[in-house]
C-alpha cells in the first residue's frame, strides 16, 4: 500500500495507507488516530476489497473503547458520540445510515449476533443497532449471561448455607441491624438479607449512605449464619485500587469493635481476619490480560464482595465473574453516579439500571440524602420461605429487579451540609441550584473564580502552608505526621496539564514550599517531603495502584513511609519506580478516597472532560470542607452534560428501560 501522512488537530501526524484513504478526513478532524487507521488497514490486508462503509465501521468500532464506549449505535449516535467526545464532526463523509447498514449486512468482516460461532471469527459484531469489536461484544454478553445464571433459582443443596431457617436469619439480622421496620436501617438490612441469598446482589448508594457499614454487618451476619450450619466461611473483599481496598479495610475494622459490643452478636472473629485486596491481586494477575483464576481455575471463596464497582471496567468484570464459582455469592457495591472506569464500560450504572433513578415526579432527595430508594414495594417469596423480600413495582423489570438495593440516607454529612446539597444538585442536573448554593458563601463550601487572582493566590498560600507542614514533619522523621498532613487536604484536578491542571497546582505548591523551607529540594526526583502516589501494582514490594506515602528522613537516610493498616511501613525509594508526586491528583485517581478538605479544580468550560459524573465524584470526595475553583460556565457545562458512554449491558439486564 502507498503511505501518506495526515496531520490531525493535535498530536503527531498519522500514517494513512492509500487503501484506507477514506479515513483521512476523520484523521484530520481528530476523530480517528493511528490505532483505528492501522486496525482498518490490517483487516483490509486480510480481507481485500472492503468498501468505504466497512472501513469506516472498522475504525468506529475500534475507536469506541478508546473513549470508554463498549459499542457504537449505527445511526446518528455515531456522529453524536464523536461530538460528545470533543471532536469536530461537521462535514465529514459519514456513510448514510441505510447504505451503511446494507453494506454491513453483506460484509464478511461483520457477524450478526446469531452468526457468532459460525465459521471463522469476524472482527466486528452487529447486535441489534449496535456495532462492537468482537471481544467487547463477548465481554458484555458474558456478564449478562453470568448474572442471569446467578439470579436463577437454585436447589436447596446449592445454597451457600443450606439449613438455617428464615427465622434464624432474621434473628441474626435483628442483632446487627435492629428489628425490621425499626427505622432508616431497613434498607441496609434488606441489602444484607439479599446478599445472604445465593447468587448476586448489588448495594448502591451515594457517599456516606452506609454502604461500607452495611458490608461490615453483612460480613458479620454471613459468619454467624455459617456458624449456625457448623461450617467455616471464606470471604474475599476486593476493590479496583489499593487505596479503595485500604479504605474498605479501615472501615470494616472500625466496625469490628462496635459489632462485638452488640448484645448476642456472638463470635465474628472471621470478620477481623478478612483482609481486603485489589481485584487484580485476588484474581492472580500474571500479565496485562491474563489471570491465574478463571472459569477453569475458580476462586475458592464462598462469598466475593467488590467495593467501588463503578471503577471496574467491562473486561475486568467479565473476567472477575468468570472466576467466581457458580455456587458462591457475589456482592457488588458502589455509587452508580460516580465516574465510570477509565477503560470501556459503565458496569455499575448498567447493573443498577432504573433502580437508581430519582422519583419519577422529579422530587429531589434533598440535602440530607443520597440516591433515593426504589418506590412502592410488593412482597415476594425468596429462597427462605419465611423471609419476605421487597422489590420495586411498578416500573422496569429485569433479572436484577429484586437484587438491587439503593441506600438513600446520607450519614456522612449533617442535615445542613452544603457539600451534601451541592452533590445532590449536581447529581440531579440542577445547575441553577448548584450555583445558588455556591453564591450563598456557606461555611463548608467556597468558590474561587479563576479570574479572581487575589482569591486564587490566597488559596495557593493555604495549600503551601499545608505543604510546609508535610515537609517539616518529613524532615523531622515524623512519618505519621507527614502522612496525616499530606492526606488532610488535596487538590483534585479535572485535567493533568494546562492551567489549573494537576501539574500546574503541583508547581504552585512546590515553588511556595521551596521558597520557605530551605531543606526542600523538589528539583530532585527523590527528596524529603515529597508525597507520592503509587500508579501501578507491585506485588514484589506489596504496594498497589492508589497507595500513598511521603518521603521522610529515616535513620539511614531517605525512606518512603506508606500507610499499612493502622500503622506505617517504609521502603527504600529505589524499590519504587511507578509513582508520581501527590500534592495534587486527578479526579479519576481520587475515586475511592476521602479527604477532610478537597479543592476541586476545573478547566476551561470548553473542555470535553467536563461531565456531571466528574464533578459529582470530585465534590463527594470532601468530608468537611470543599473549595471549587472554576468559572460559572465550567460548572454549568459540567452539570448539564451527563457522561455519554454507549453500552448494551443495561438493555440486556433490564426490560422497559
Amino acid at each position: 500500500m502507498t503511505l501518506h501522512t495526515v496531520a490531525g488537530p493535535t498530536g503527531p501526524p498519522v500514517v494513512v495507507p492509500t487503501g484506507v484513504g477514506v479515513l483521512a478526513p476523520f484523521v484530520e478532524a481528530g476523530v480517528f488516530g493511528t490505532y483505528e487507521v492501522q486496525f482498518a488497514a490490517t483487516v483490509l490486508r486480510l480481507q481485500p476489497g472492503l468498501g468505504a462503509e466497512e472501513l469506516v465501521a472498522l475504525a468506529v468500532a475500534a475507536r469506541a473503547p478508546r473513549f470508554g464506549h463498549v459499542c457504537t449505535p449505527l445511526d446518528a449516535m455515531a456522529v453524536r458520540l464523536a461530538e460528545l467526545d470533543g471532536e469536530e464532526v461537521d462535514g465529514l463523509p459519514w456513510p448514510p445510515v441505510d447504505a451503511w447498514a446494507a453494506a454491513l449486512r453483506r460484509s464478511d468482516v461483520v457477524a450478526t449476533a446469531s452468526q457468532v460461532g459460525e465459521g471463522p471469527v469476524r472482527p466486528l459484531v452487529w447486535d441489534g443497532d449496535r456495532l462492537y469489536l468482537h471481544r467487547y461484544w463477548h465481554y458484555e454478553l458474558a456478564i449478562a449471561e453470568d448474572l442471569a445464571r446467578r439470579c436463577a433459582p437454585v436447589p436447596s443443596d446449592g445454597e451457600l448455607w443450606p439449613g438455617p431457617t428464615g427465622d434464624e436469619v432474621e434473628r441474626v439480622l435483628d442483632t446487627l441491624f435492629g428489628p425490621a421496620g425499626s427505622g432508616p436501617a431497613d434498607l441496609q438490612r434488606l441489602a444484607a438479607r439479599r446478599a445472604l441469598a445465593p447468587g448476586v446482589s448489588i448495594i448502591a448508594g451515594g457517599p456516606g449512605t452506609g454502604k461500607t457499614y452495611t458490608v461490615a454487618r453483612l460480613l458479620a451476619a454471613a459468619h454467624l449464619v455459617a456458624a449456625l450450619k457448623g461450617r467455616p466461611l471464606s470471604v474475599a473483599l476486593a476493590a479496583p485500587t489499593g487505596k479503595a481496598a485500604a479504605r474498605m479495610g479501615e472501615a470494616v475494622q472500625a466496625a469490628v469493635t462496635e459489632i462485638h459490643l452488640a448484645e448476642g452478636a456472638g463470635d465474628v472473629a472471621g470478620l477481623a481476619a478478612t483482609a481486603p485486596t485489589t481485584i487484580h491481586s485476588l484474581l492472580g494477575w500474571e500479565d496485562r490480560t491474563h489471570f491465574r483464576h478463571d472459569r477453569d481455575h475458580p476462586l475458592p471463596e464462598d462469598m466475593v464482595i467488590i467495593d467501588e464497582t463503578s471503577m471496574v471496567s467491562l473486561p475486568l468484570m467479565a473476567k472477575l465473574l468468570a472466576a467466581v464459582r457458580p455456587e458462591a455469592s457475589v456482592v457488588l457495591v458502589g455509587d452508580p453516579f460516580q465516574l465510570a472506569s477509565i477503560e470501556a464500560g459503565t458496569v455499575m450504572s448498567d447493573v443498577v439500571g432504573p433502580a437508581g433513578r430519582p422519583d419519577e415526579d422529579g422530587d429531589s432527595a434533598g440535602p440530607a440524602t443520597g440516591v433515593r430508594a426504589p418506590g412502592p414495594v410488593v412482597v415476594t417469596p425468596t429462597l427462605w420461605d419465611s423471609v419476605a423480600d421487597p422489590v420495586p413495582e411498578p416500573g422496569p423489570t429485569g433479572i436484577l429487579a429484586d437484587r438491587v438495593t439503593v441506600l438513600r440516607t446520607m450519614r456522612r454529612f449533617g442535615g445542613d451540609s452544603t457539600i451534601a446539597a451541592l452533590a445532590e444538585a449536581v447529581r440531579s442536573g440542577d445547575g441553577g441550584r448548584a450555583l445558588a448554593l455556591l453564591d450563598d458563601a456557606p461555611v463548608d463550601v467556597s468558590w474561587v473564580v479563576p479570574e479572581d487572582t487575589e482569591s486564587l493566590e490566597a488559596l495557593t498560600r493555604e495549600l503551601v502552608a499545608v505543604g510546609i507542614e508535610v515537609v517539616d514533619a518529613a524532615l523531622a522523621g515524623d512519618a505519621e505526621g507527614a502522612l496525616e498532613a499530606a492526606s488532610r487536604v488535596k487538590v483534585l484536578a479535572a485535567i493533568r496539564r494546562g492551567p489549573l491542571g494537576m501539574h500546574d497546582w503541583t508547581d504552585r505548591i512546590e515553588r511556595g514550599v521551596a521558597g520557605q523551607v530551605s531543606g526542600f529540594r523538589p528539583d530532585r526526583r527523590w527528596h524529603v517531603g515529597r508525597p507520592v502516589l503509587v500508579t501501578a501494582n507491585d506485588r514484589a514490594n506489596l504496594v498497589f495502584n492508589g497507595d500513598t506515602g511521603v518521603v521522610v528522613e529515616g535513620d539511614d537516610g531517605m525512606e518512603v513511609a506508606l500507610r499499612s493498616g493502622d500503622g506505617v511501613r517504609t521502603l527504600a525509594p529505589s524499590r519504587l519506580d511507578r509513582v508520581e508526586t501527590w500534592w495534587a491528583m486527578t479526579v479519576h485517581k481520587s475515586q475511592g478516597s476521602e479527604f477532610s478538605r478537597a479543592v476541586v479544580s476545573l478547566p476551561d468550560s470548553r473542555s470535553p472532560i467536563l461531565t456531571r459524573e466528574l464533578l459529582y465524584t470530585a465534590v463527594t470526595r470532601a468530608r468537611d470542607r470543599l473549595t471549587i475553583v472554576g468559572s460559572a460556565e465550567a460548572l454549568e457545562r459540567a452539570i448539564a452534560r451527563p457522561l455519554a458512554r454507549a453500552s448494551g449491558l443495561r438493555d440486556r439486564l433490564w426490560s422497559g428501560t
